[in-house]
């Protein structure tokens, strides 16, 4: 098991890595990529309702043999569900057959989402949720939602990599004791064959012995190498949790989901994580919430 946890305002944990299954069909295909995640000792499971395999989250986590407080599970009210939050929450636990989720995410700011912050205030009251927190939110929604609730989000899920260093979003959550979880933090692939970024993973050798190594990486004039060192991909994850952030990366692959926890045996240099800092050009793969209302 990945014993890195970070602390919530709550009182609770969450598990600092997590697999994201987003675009992974409900079925088999996703069981099995949680299944191989699980064996590679992951215990935080990010879906959502939009996802439409919640089904399959809460199949993998009965399959697995784990016990239920072992596990992290978080999911997400949709857009569309706001006019009844409810009915959506237990939509969801229904899907799931769950009694609870460890986390509860508004997934993007819209017009209703004070009116459903109330509504996961009971929840968590109730204890259908253990946590609750939003996703998407700038600092403009975050200032308008701690003016008008009596419970602090546990989390914000922003997408955030070097690419997308949101330094100013970062330091107003750690202020107010929120932990700011990273999606698509390795750029939906975009920017993985970037020479900078390659230049810092090989200055980390991967701890597998050369018999275990296979080609995964391309320079950029096409010529393959082995991974002999930390691949780009590791050295974005682990860019985000040496900035304490929560990372959920997502994969279906079983290499990848493998190659993607094996960020726990080496630390990136000072040095190297200003360098990293310094890759900022506000790259978006994925929604843009300063349109948000």
């Amino acid at each position: 098991m990945i014993d890195a946890k970070l602390n919530l305002n709550d009182g609770r944990t969450i598990p600092q890595l997590g697999l994201g299954v987003w675009r992974i069909p409900n079925g088999k295909k996703c069981e099995s990529a949680i299944l191989t995640a699980f064996e590679a000792g992951y215990r935080h499971i990010d879906t959502a309702s939009f996802y439409g395999n919640e089904e399959s989250v809460g199949a993998a986590a009965r399959a697995s043999g784990l016990q239920r407080e072992e596990i992290f599970i978080a999911t997400k009210l949709w857009n569309s569900e706001h006019g009844n939050p409810e009915r959506a929450l237990e939509t969801s636990l229904r899907k799931l057959k769950l009694d609870y989720v460890d986390l509860y995410l508004i997934h993007y700011p819209v017009r209703e989402r004070l009116r459903s912050w109330r509504a996961f205030e009971k929840f968590k009251e109730q204890g259908k949720v253990r946590s609750v927190g939003v996703s998407n939110f700038t600092i403009r929604h975050l200032s308008e939602l701690l003016a008008g609730s009596t419970i602090i989000p546990a989390v914000n899920q922003v997408e955030f990599h070097p690419y997308l260093y949101q330094r100013e979003l970062l330091d107003f959550c750690v202020a107010n004791g929120i932990v700011v979880e990273a999606y698509s933090p390795l750029t939906m692939g975009e920017r993985l064959k970037d020479r900078k970024l390659i230049a810092v993973a090989k200055k980390y050798p991967s701890m597998h012995s050369r018999a275990q190594r296979r080609p995964v990486l391309s320079d950029l004039s096409g010529r393959s190498h082995d991974d002999v060192t930390k691949s780009p991909a590791q050295i974005l994850i682990r860019w985000a949790i040496q900035h304490n952030l929560v990372v959920i990366p997502k994969s279906s692959e079983p290499s990848r989901i493998q190659e993607n926890a094996a960020v726990f045996d080496f630390a990136i240099t000072d040095a190297d994580m200003r360098t990293l800092d310094g890759f900022n050009e506000n790259l978006r793969t994925c929604w843009d919430p300063t349109e948000a209302p």
